[in-house]
């Protein structure tokens, strides 16, 4: 049994890291789709080593993703216009030997799928020579004004039905197992980790953990490839973000949990370096 998982979870990471359209993306139609030439990596989105930082990935997919919307005529003022719009509800992000600055980068994105109120899109960036860098499947989830779940408009149901798909959302288990060790870190939030909508941005939420991350596993920042999942579960207006870090004594694997000083659970994490 152990084998055929271990066979399945190589054969699902060599699909992931498999140039070209990826499966869910072939069947779309091609307004479900986008294509970016010549995306630079700026000195800035790299870290110590050169490479780009897992957030500056993060929010390249957020910048195409706004790109293709706007396309299709779904801009900001088009959803300022109906009083919603989209907030980011889970990652699976898989990365590959990050470029370095000043290399260019292709980037892809598709609308995946629809579920009640969620969307998901694929997204991926590969380098000139066409290898993939980052395989990501992030989920939002559309909101009003007061930031609670809400139905598309009604004129957006057209473009749900064209796509025909839906999906399975990214979840986090609830707790970490039991027989893990644990270490908090204390990070406080920055006036410049909010974004327009008010909230700290996801990507932000990534380089939050990561500068705890730095201080207990600073292996797991100096991977190459590794797997980042992320569930968000609240918004904060909290000063500081406690993340606790559980690791079993059997892999390097990590959980990550972040609460505010006021004890609100914000988001949930799973960090695996890939061979």
């Amino acid at each position: 049994m152990t084998a055929v998982s271990e066979v399945s979870a190589e054969e699902a990471l060599a699909a992931r890291l498999t140039p070209g359209d990826a499966p869910d993306e072939v069947a779309l139609p091609a307004e479900a789709r986008y294509r970016e030439e010549g995306r630079g990596v700026r000195f800035d989105e790299c870290g110590r080593d050169g490479r780009m930082r897992a957030a500056a990935l993060l929010r390249h997919a957020q910048d195409v993703a706004w790109l293709h919307s706007e396309g299709l005529e779904y801009g900001r003022a088009w959803y300022e216009a109906r009083g919603v719009g989209w907030v980011v509800r889970g990652i699976d992000l898989l990365i590959d030997q990050p470029p370095h600055s000043n290399e260019v980068i292709t980037a892809t994105t598709s609308l995946a799928g629809f579920r009640h109120v969620m969307a998901r899109r694929h997204t991926r960036l590969f380098t000139a020579g066409g290898r993939v860098i980052a395989d990501a499947a992030i989920d939002w989830v559309m909101t009003d004004t007061e930031g609670r779940p809400s139905r598309f408009p009604a004129e957006f149901e057209a473009f749900v039905q064209r796509v025909g798909a839906t999906f399975l959302p990214i979840k986090i288990p609830a707790a970490p197992p039991e027989g893990t060790s644990t270490r908090t870190v204390e990070i406080p939030l920055r006036t410049s980790d909010i974004d327009p909508l008010g909230h700290v941005n996801h990507a932000a939420w990534l380089e939050v953990i990561e500068e705890a991350l730095n201080s207990v596993a600073p292996e797991q920042l100096a991977a190459t490839r590794r797997r980042i999942r992320l569930e968000y579960l609240a918004v904060t207006e909290g000063t500081r973000a406690l993340v606790q870090i559980s690791q079993q004594p059997e892999n390097s694997d990590l959980r990550v949990d972040v609460r505010d000083e006021h004890g609100v659970a914000l988001l949930r994490g799973l960090f695996t370096v890939s061979r």
